[in-house]
């Protein structure tokens, strides 16, 4: 690792020793598959590299020396090189625990030497900004994680009304599955319940149970939420079926407990998800080829949702919604791509 110190706050550095294993680790940052790094205890102050920080956020070079992304340092722990464990190495991403060790014990011979009970700094990272010089590697690499999310509540908004429950699923294109989040959450003090909405809850009781049961304040929940979402590799993309419902609540939610939103933009602040996130029922109508008036989620066949049931338990439908977005990014993948002039859409 070789860095250059902007200021005593941020470091300018790139991942190892060369141009190539600079782009090749950064690759592997980009792509979420990289969440941790390791060096010399030796290598650190007196001159040298500045010790890594919690909480500070540093720019990651490419292999020409430009700026390509900004991390943030989670964990710090200094550990001798036979002591490091695979739970650690996996996070470097870099091949299975002896493919890690072969490489690492190489790179430190060749830079200052190796021995098995040398003093190693291991540090854990995200992802926080994508610059400009590493966006075309970025959209070569990333592989999105949709996380795919229904909400019950006791009204029909978030401005008069309390989101009673949630749950998310986090999945890639190709069905991949990276977790599933789920809480019940307490009425707010200062909304109230809907009348019409509550006498269809009447005629929910287990789906009303589920909804109920274990409360806990959005306060507490949100912000777990938004860690959770954070914790995954790669960007994160919103979905919800509508996004007008469910995705207003959330972003409402978001905003009000976490000081996040469900979508990404020109603003301030932390921001968990990338772009506008994606409607499930808008989706589904125009791959289906149906006219408008005839879109609807009821539409789509049973094996679209793997023959999830939809019960009003917030964790069922997301489990379902997610089978069908994954079916229909299928059909997105096989369509043929639009080609034109350059947009004037600015």
């Amino acid at each position: 690792m070789s860095s250059s110190t902007a200021s005593t706050e941020q470091i300018r550095f790139s991942f190892g020793d060369s141009p190539e294993l600079a782009d090749r680790l950064l690759a592997l940052v980009l792509a979420g598959k990289k969440t941790a790094t390791c060096g010399a205890l030796r290598d650190y102050g007196h001159g040298s590299e500045p010790m890594p920080e919690v909480g500070r956020r540093d720019i990651v070079l490419n292999g020409a020396g430009e700026e390509a992304c900004v991390i943030e340092t989670l964990t710090i722990e200094t550990r001798r090189f036979d002591e490091i464990e695979p739970d650690f190495t996996d996070r470097e991403g870099e091949g299975d625990y002896a493919t890690w060790r072969e490489g690492h014990e190489a790179y430190f011979a060749r830079n200052g030497g190796f021995a098995p009970e040398m003093e190693i700094v291991c540090e854990t990272f995200r992802l926080v900004t994508v610059l400009p010089a590493g966006r075309a590697l970025y959209a070569q690499v990333a592989r999105p994680i949709f996380i795919v999310t229904d909400i019950e509540s006791d009204g029909p908004t978030p401005l008069h009304n309390s989101m009673l429950s949630f749950a998310s699923v986090a999945v890639e294109a190709d069905g991949t599955r990276h977790g599933e989040f789920e809480a019940v959450l307490t009425p707010r003090a200062d909304r109230k319940q809907n009348e019409t909405t509550m006498a269809w809850w009447a005629t929910q009781p287990e789906a009303w149970a589920a909804a109920t049961t274990g409360a806990e304040d959005p306060a507490v929940v949100m912000p777990r939420f938004a860690d959770w979402v954070e914790s995954l590799a790669g960007p994160k993309v919103f979905v919800a079926a509508p996004m007008i419902f469910d995705g207003l609540w959330m972003d409402h939610y978001l905003d009000d407990y976490a000081g996040t939103r469900a979508l990404s933009g020109p603003f301030k602040g932390r921001q968990i998800f990338r772009g506008g996130g994606i409607c499930l029922y808008t989706m589904a109508g125009t791959l289906r080829g149906a006219p408008y008036m005839d879109w609807g989620m009821s539409k789509l066949p049973a094996e679209f949702y793997g023959h999830i049931p939809h019960t009003h338990r917030a964790i069922d439908d997301a489990r379902g919604f997610a089978n069908v977005l994954v079916e229909l990014l299928q059909l997105s993948s096989q369509l043929p791509p639009i080609i034109g002039s350059k947009s004037d859409f600015r």
